[in-house]
C-alpha cells in the first residue's frame, strides 16, 4: 500500500476515534469532553479534548464533517469549558467525569494539560474565523492566572506544574496540599511559555522561558537537548502545533533539529540493545505509553537519567516523529503494517506493542493524547496544516516576539 494512503488512512481512523470517544450528546453537561483512553471512557482528560479539537478542524477540512457539524462540536465543547468544567484560576482540572463535567475524584488542576487544551482551541479559533468561537476562546483564555503559577527557585524563573488543594488529591507532595512540583526541565511544557507571553511582563515572559534546563548530551554521534529520561514524546507535545522548522529560538536553539537527532538518537538506542530485545532490530520508539501491564513509561539515550525499557515500543511516538524522520519512521510503518497487522484496526494504529513478552502483547487501549500526537504530526508531516494555523495564531505572533522568536529564511526540508 501505498505510503500517503496509509497516512491517510491513520488520520481518518484518528478523527474517527475522537467522534466516537467524545461526548456529542447535547443535553449533556460534558458535551465535547473527550476519554481519557478507550478503556475508560467516562473519565475525560482536558488534553484530550485540545486534541479533540484540532481532530474536528481537521475533519471539517477533510469534509469529514459539514459546516454545521463542525461548529457544533466547537462551539459546544467550548461553552463546557466555559461553563462546566472546574478551574482555578483559569487551569482547568486534568480529568473530569465525561457526562457531568465535574472533577473527577481529587486530581490536580494542571499547567500543561490546560496548555494542550488551550492549542486545541487557538487552532479552532483559527481556523473558523468564527465570531462565537472567537469570544468563547478569548473568555477561557484570558481567565488564565499565568503569574498564580510562576516563583524563583535560586535565582531562576520557573512554573509550578499543578495545584491540589486536597491532601489525598493527586500528586501532591507528601500529603501537603497546593503547589506541586516545577518545569525546570526541557520536556514538553515550551508552548506555556508562547501562551503566558501574552499575559505576563515582557520582561517575566523571557526569563520563564530561560528558566528552565537545557542540557547537552550526547549518544553515538547524536546531540540532544534532553529531557531527564529520554521518553521520544517530549520532543513532540509542542512541536505538534509549534513549528520548530519555521523558527529558531532566542538563543539560536533549533528545537526542529533537536527532535531529529533525539529520533534518530532512540532508533540507534534500540538497534544497539536489539541483542536483549531482538524486535528493536526493526522497531524502535521508546516513550510512554500503554504496556503488557499498564501504563508505562520508557526512553533511551541521550537522558539525564539511565533510562526503562522493556521492550515495549510506543508507535504513535514513531508515527509522531515522521516529520524529523520520514524514512526510519517510514520504514517502522511498513514493517507493521505488513509484518504485524495485529497492530492496525478501526482507528488506524494501535498505541504500542511487546514481542519480547512470553506471549506477543498488542495493546487494546488507545490513549487520546498519544492518538492525537501522531494525527497532527502526520498532517504536519504531509502538508504543515496545523503548523501553519499556529504560527499565523496572533497571541503566537506575539509570543513569537515578546520571547526572541526568529523566523528562517529557508525551512529545514526546502
Amino acid at each position: 500500500m501505498y505510503k500517503w494512503n496509509i497516512l491517510n488512512d491513520e488520520v481518518k481512523g484518528s478523527f474517527h476515534f475522537f467522534t466516537d470517544f467524545t461526548n456529542l450528546d447535547e443535553s449533556s453537561p460534558g458535551y465535547g469532553l473527550t476519554s481519557d483512553h478507550s478503556m475508560r471512557p467516562e473519565v475525560a482528560s482536558i488534553a484530550a479534548t485540545g486534541f479533540a479539537l484540532s481532530a474536528w478542524v481537521i475533519g471539517h477540512r477533510y469534509a469529514w464533517l459539514s459546516d454545521e457539524e463542525a461548529l457544533k462540536r466547537v462551539i459546544g465543547t467550548l461553552i463546557t469549558l466555559r461553563d462546566k468544567v472546574p478551574h482555578y484560576k483559569g487551569f482547568f482540572v486534568h480529568f473530569a467525569d465525561r457526562n457531568s463535567a465535574q472533577r473527577h475524584r481529587l486530581c490536580e488542576y494542571s499547567t500543561i494539560d490546560t496548555a494542550l487544551c488551550v492549542n486545541g482551541i487557538l487552532i479552532a479559533d483559527q481556523y473558523f474565523k468564527n465570531d462565537a468561537i472567537h469570544e468563547l476562546a478569548e473568555t477561557i483564555i484570558n481567565r488564565i492566572d499565568w503569574a498564580h503559577m510562576v516563583f524563583e527557585k535560586q535565582g531562576k524563573t520557573l512554573f509550578r506544574m499543578a495545584y491540589n488543594p486536597d491532601p489525598k488529591g493527586s500528586y501532591v507532595n507528601e500529603n501537603e496540599p497546593g503547589f506541586i512540583h516545577h518545569w525546570d526541565m526541557a520536556a514538553e511544557q515550551k508552548m506555556m511559555y508562547f501562551l503566558a507571553a501574552n499575559a505576563l511582563p515582557e520582561e517575566t515572559a523571557r526569563k520563564l522561558y530561560a528558566g528552565f534546563r537545557r542540557p547537552k548530551l550526547s549518544y553515538q554521534g547524536h546531540e540532544v537537548i534532553v529531557n531527564p529520561s529520554g521518553n521520544l514524546f517530549a520532543y513532540h507535545f509542542t512541536e505538534a502545533w509549534f513549528d520548530s522548522e519555521r523558527y529558531l529560538d532566542p538563543q539560536g536553539i533549533d528545537w526542529f533539529n533537536n527532535a531529529r537527532e533525539a529520533a534518530l538518537a532512540n532508533r540507534q538506542f534500540c538497534l544497539d540493545h536489539k541483542k536483549d530485545y531482538p524486535s528493536y532490530a526493526k522497531l524502535w520508539g521508546l516513550s510512554a505509553s500503554d504496556g503488557p501491564k499498564g501504563y508505562i513509561v520508557c526512553g533511551a539515550l541521550p537522558a539525564e537519567h539511565k533510562p526503562y525499557h522493556n521492550g515495549t515500543i510506543s508507535i504513535y511516538s514513531v508515527l509522531s516523529s515522521f516529520p524529523y524522520t520520514p524514512q526510519e519512521s517510514e520504514a517502522m510503518m511498513y514493517e507493521l503494517y505488513y509484518n504485524h497487522p495485529q497492530t492496525w484496526g478501526k482507528y488506524g494504529f494501535i498505541d504500542a506493542l511487546n514481542l519480547e513478552t512470553s506471549t506477543p502483547w498488542f495493546s487494546r487501549k488507545i490513549l487520546s493524547i498519544d492518538k492525537g500526537c501522531s494525527m497532527i504530526m502526520i498532517e504536519n508531516h504531509m502538508n504543515r496544516f496545523i503548523w501553519d494555523l499556529y504560527s499565523a495564531c496572533p497571541r503566537i505572533q506575539k509570543a513569537m516576539s515578546v520571547l526572541g522568536f526568529t523566523e528562517r529564511s529557508v525551512h529545514v526540508r526546502d
